[in-house]
């Protein structure tokens, strides 16, 4: 005869909280005689529950990161490449003075500023740093570095609102083929939403999100 499973078999959503165990008992229905069957048989509903609940779509007001670092149109490549590298972020948005969205500046706008292909991955700028004449600006434009952002950002930025649904975002980032979305409320950055912070969302969610 095989052991009866144990509680610690099933895993725990990070987020469960009193409010599934208490829709739990309910479900289970009157009063509950705390033997180990009812214990276990307890914890599976309330798990049912906080999955169910966790595998709704959310908002991104949820996800996204708030402190974030930004570029202004008139800061030079080389300001926001080092900026991108202090902060561990592959873009960054870039602000007009009066807090609206003009643009966002990327590796790949970089990389591509610096002559490589659109489709070059973050090797590239390995190569760069070990072998600067393959970069096309070494000899054509020795301060490339000075150029400004606003020449080499992607404009205009796809942003999405606070309000906006997880599975929404994963769509346009999918869709668009980049990595993250300024998030915008009344025409200012509010944050930013990543395809990190969207699977991160789903790791608790038994068999993944529903995107």
């Amino acid at each position: 005869m095989l052991p009866a499973p144990q509680a610690s078999d099933l895993p725990l959503p990070a987020d469960m909280t009193a409010d599934d165990v208490v829709a739990a008992m309910r479900e289970a229905g009157g009063y509950l005689d705390i033997a180990p069957a009812d214990a276990l048989n307890l914890y599976r509903l309330a798990y049912a529950h906080a999955a169910a609940r966790l595998a709704r779509d959310v908002p991104v007001a949820q996800l996204m990161t708030r402190d974030v670092a930004t570029a202004s149109p008139g800061d030079t490549v080389l300001d926001a490449a080092r900026r991108m590298a202090a902060a561990g972020v592959s873009g960054l948005p870039v602000l007009e003075a009066d807090g609206s969205v003009a643009g966002v500046v990327s590796t790949r706008d970089l990389l591509r500023h610096a002559g490589f292909s659109a489709n070059a991955g973050p090797a590239a700028l390995l190569a760069l740093l070990l072998d600067p004449a393959a970069c096309a600006l070494a000899t054509a434009a020795p301060r490339a570095g000075e150029a400004t952002v606003a020449a080499v950002m992607t404009r205009p930025a796809l942003c999405v609102a606070p309000e906006a649904g997880r599975r929404e975002a994963a769509r346009l980032m999918a869709a668009q083929g980049i990595n993250r979305l300024p998030v915008v409320a009344a025409g200012r950055l509010c944050g930013i939403v990543s395809r990190g912070d969207v699977a991160r969302s789903c790791r608790d969610i038994p068999g993944g999100c529903a995107l």
